[in-house]
């Protein structure tokens, strides 16, 4: 199932390391802060095990959403 993975980190020395992390991880980014990719239930739950490593102050955050492929059919991008 596709993955998305958005954060809020405060630090930036961490927040690089996440989005590095996060492409070595096999997602890809979607957003300055927002990774996308299709992970295995396995892969998934070994993601969420090593995410809490990147949370440094009261204020970040890491959200990991499990998106269907029906679900995902329905996404639209808006740019200019």
């Amino acid at each position: 199932m596709q993955t998305l993975v958005v954060y809020d980190i405060s630090d930036d020395n961490v927040r690089n390391r996440l989005a590095e992390f996060l492409k070595d991880f096999g997602l890809e980014r979607i957003q300055k802060s927002a990774f996308l990719g299709n992970l295995s239930p396995q892969e998934r739950k070994d993601l969420l095990v090593l995410l809490p490593k990147f949370i440094k102050d009261r204020e970040d955050r890491i959200d990991v959403f499990v998106i269907c492929e029906r679900d995902l059919k329905l996404h639209k991008t808006i740019k200019f």
